[in-house]
């Protein structure tokens, strides 16, 4: 009985594992008088999966194709979109352009004492609103540019506190319209980088803007700037509405908007950190968020360190 038992579970695990010659080897030992009925019963189990396995073979190869087609349709979608996002930003920006240079030439013309006639207002509502649409259109073409894997960078050896207090310097009136008070504060000079300096001063504006936007009146924005282990880093904080934990990954999609935090008055699709995050991946950067809802933001990023002496 006890051999009988092992010959049936040794006959099962031949099957398992060599189901062909296992099945063969069975039918042999198990019906010997059956002859030919038991070789032809071999043969239709083989011509059985032979046909099973031909058939889910083909309906993988097809589904793969499909795949694959569907994924080539999206792709081309998605290069026609960025192609279209370019072309149309590149022709707005001309007509925007003589349109903000013609409303500056006529502020030009009205003095101090007209700082009140209605015209004054109309036309710097024209030129304040023209500036914010150049600005969406530039972070338009960033970003077909990035995702196109078209961006050209200039790189050259940069002094980043020049750079941290000419960008900053840049937003002083914006936020002493909000009553802000906008800081600097620079530690271990010289602050030395390569990159690209239009680029890195774009990632520091994108900071910069969203902390003066998201901040209240009388709030205050500060712009640091260090050297450790080998890195630059970068942090601009704010007091401002802040960001739940959960919503971080959220933040750097592009149009993405965040419930609670995007509000109509702050006039924008949510460009910037997109383009901030993309633009650090070619100078080698990383940049992170801490945050509690109702204190503020900080962003810190960073660069690799370079060695001027090295040159």
């Amino acid at each position: 009985m006890k051999m009988r038992v092992f010959n049936m579970y040794s006959y099962l695990l031949l099957i398992t594992i060599l189901p062909v010659a296992g099945w063969f080897l069975y039918i042999i030992v198990k019906y010997p008088n059956e002859g030919k009925s038991g070789i032809w019963f071999f043969v239709l189990i083989i011509l059985f999966q032979v046909l099973t396995g031909r058939t889910i073979s083909q309906k993988i190869t097809e589904k793969n194709r499909k795949l694959e087609e569907s994924n080539r349709h999206l792709n081309e979608i998605d290069r026609l979109k960025t192609e279209f996002l370019a072309n149309v930003s590149h022709e707005l920006r001309t007509p925007l352009t003589v349109i903000m240079g013609y409303s500056e030439l006529l502020l030009e013309q009205y003095d101090e004492k007209s700082e009140g006639s209605t015209q004054r207002k109309f036309l710097k509502t024209i030129y304040q609103k023209s500036e914010d649409l150049l600005s969406l259109i530039t972070d338009l073409i960033e970003l077909s540019r990035i995702e196109s894997g078209r961006v050209q960078m200039n790189v050259e050896t940069l002094y980043l506190e020049g750079i941290l207090y000419e960008t900053t310097d840049d937003f002083s009136q914006e936020a002493m319209k909000k009553k802000q008070s906008l800081l600097t504060d620079i530690k271990g000079t010289p602050l030395i980088i390569k990159g690209d300096r239009g680029k890195v001063k774009q990632i520091i504006r994108n900071l910069i803007e969203n902390a003066i936007k998201y901040s209240p009146e009388g709030g205050g924005i500060i712009v640091r700037g260090y050297g450790k282990n080998g890195r630059v880093f970068i942090e601009v904080e704010d007091n401002g509405i802040g960001i739940a934990r959960e919503n971080f990954d959220q933040i750097y999609q592009p149009f993405k908007q965040i419930n609670g935090i995007y509000h109509k008055k702050n006039e924008g699709f949510g460009l910037g950190l997109t383009i901030t995050k993309n633009l650090l991946k070619y100078h080698n950067g990383t940049i992170e968020l801490h945050s509690v809802p109702g204190e503020g933001c900080k962003f810190t990023i960073s660069f690799p360190c370079h060695n001027y002496e090295e040159e």
